[in-house]
């Protein structure tokens, strides 16, 4: 058999191979794709690179290519016929003992992408060499990056490094992992220790820097849930999901969870209840699909054991409130607090429902801040002055002009949609107190 006809049959033979490796991957779920070099150096953040010179590199080392990575697969298998002139004079080159010039190379961690030279690296590793000649750029990363990486772990593993690098948090609370095999996860939590540097800044009336937010949102916030998923053994019931993926669980469903633990906690007037449905039986649903039930269960049991959870949420929920209004820097002298997680959102919906109206009205977009402005000069205010002039807080110990504000508008609402005729600000209070407020119940009744 001449040198032709053997390279010819060496390339079919690893193409034969190439196919049937991609339907076996495609049948056990795994990847068998080459890394693309463009899109690794895209994830991570590049240091700078320098030149270390001319190595013989592990062709097992070898997992991307610079620009021909959908022809060869991750073994560097031939997947396409272009490929087949190229690959066959090579083949037949190592037949006739022509030494062929080194391939380039980038290294990146522990691996190396081609840069110059994908059919040479083919056509030795089918021939079975360890090792080949390269001229090595070496890539400077901050993460570690191994053979057996994905694209999707080199997010992550830059997400973590980024996440470490704003809050300091493996330096403050070397104690503390944030494991989470989740893109996205180290994002969310920077955003969590964000709102809660902004409500201690309100607190100090002082600026306070990433890393001490981030170590008094571990202390207060994030801990308390961990050692409370560590102490019900919490994993064991969601395989496959870290301390952190529950932490920040918890608070993506707090309004589902919310409707468990406060059940029985305070007064739910009929239109709350029909504000929420649509929010509570959607979060339901997905937290069913999603976890076993009996999981799910134990953690809401735990919840309705743990007040500070609420207190924990009430603290996020009015930082980001009044993030987005400026309602304490408008009006210092207002509270603005709620009681029950959730009621802060609610307060966010009637500032966008009368920005809309005041658009309509205008025929023009209304600024945040004027509609903002003008709700609590048109809206609030008043009812709390109504609330204030009656002493309604007497009848309802606990809770605050916020919370009777939320319930009386909701209180409006549901007369208006059962009555069908328009309800003021004044006879929805009167009616509410009417049937809600302990001394005017007594006063109705017959002597």
């Amino acid at each position: 058999m001449s040198d032709d006809q053997r390279a010819i049959q060496d390339f079919e033979w690893a193409l034969a191979k190439g196919f049937w490796r991609r339907v076996l991957t495609w049948v056990r779920g795994s990847s068998n794709k080459l890394l693309p070099f463009d899109e690794v150096r895209a994830r991570l953040e590049v240091r700078g690179q320098h030149y270390l010179g001319m190595r013989q590199v592990p062709i097992d080392q070898i997992v991307g290519s610079a620009g021909r990575y959908l022809d060869f697969d991750r073994a560097f298998l031939p997947l396409q016929g272009r490929t087949r002139d190229r690959w066959i004079s090579i083949d037949k080159a190592h037949y006739q003992d022509v030494i062929l010039p080194p391939v380039e190379l980038f290294k990146v961690g522990e691996v190396y992408f081609v840069k110059d030279g994908n059919h040479r690296v083919s056509v030795a590793r089918e021939r079975g060499q360890a090792f080949i000649d390269a001229y090595v750029i070496e890539v400077d990363v901050p993460v570690p990056v191994t053979p057996d990486t994905s694209l999707d772990e080199l997010a992550l593993q830059q997400e973590r490094y980024n996440f470490f690098k704003e809050t300091h948090l493996d330096e403050l609370r070397p104690q503390a992992s944030f494991e989470t095999n989740v893109n996205g996860q180290y994002q969310r939590l920077l955003e969590h220790i964000s709102v809660h540097r902004w409500y201690l800044g309100e607190q100090r009336r002082a600026a306070v820097d990433l890393p001490e937010a981030a170590a008094s949102w571990y202390d207060l916030v994030y801990l308390p849930v961990v050692e409370m998923i560590r102490s019900q053994n919490l994993l064991r019931s969601f395989p496959g999901y870290t301390e952190t993926d529950l932490y920040l669980w918890v608070v993506t469903y707090q309004g589902y969870l919310r409707d468990a633990y406060q059940d029985g906690a305070g007064l739910e007037p009929m239109a709350d209840q029909a504000t929420d449905h649509a929010l509570k039986d959607a979060a339901g649903k997905h937290v069913r699909e999603e976890f076993p039930l009996g999981a799910v269960g134990k953690l809401v049991s735990m919840l309705k054991r743990s007040a500070w959870v609420s207190q924990a949420l009430l603290q996020q929920e009015q930082a980001d409130f009044f993030r987005r209004t400026q309602l304490n820097e408008l009006y210092p002298e207002e509270r603005f607090e709620a009681t029950i997680p959730g009621q802060y959102e609610r307060l966010l919906e009637h500032i966008r429902v009368h920005r809309w109206y005041l658009g309509e009205q205008r025929r023009q977009e209304v600024p945040l801040q004027e509609a903002v402005q003008s709700w609590y000069k048109n809206l609030y205010r008043p009812l709390v002055e109504i609330v204030r002039s009656q002493g309604v807080l007497q009848d309802f110990p606990g809770r605050t002009e916020t919370d009777l504000y939320l319930w009386i508008m909701s209180h409006r609402w549901f007369l208006q949609n059962s009555y069908g005729s328009d309800v003021s600000v004044e006879q929805a209070a009167e009616q509410f107190m009417d049937e809600h407020a302990p001394r005017r119940r007594k006063k109705r009744r017959p002597d």
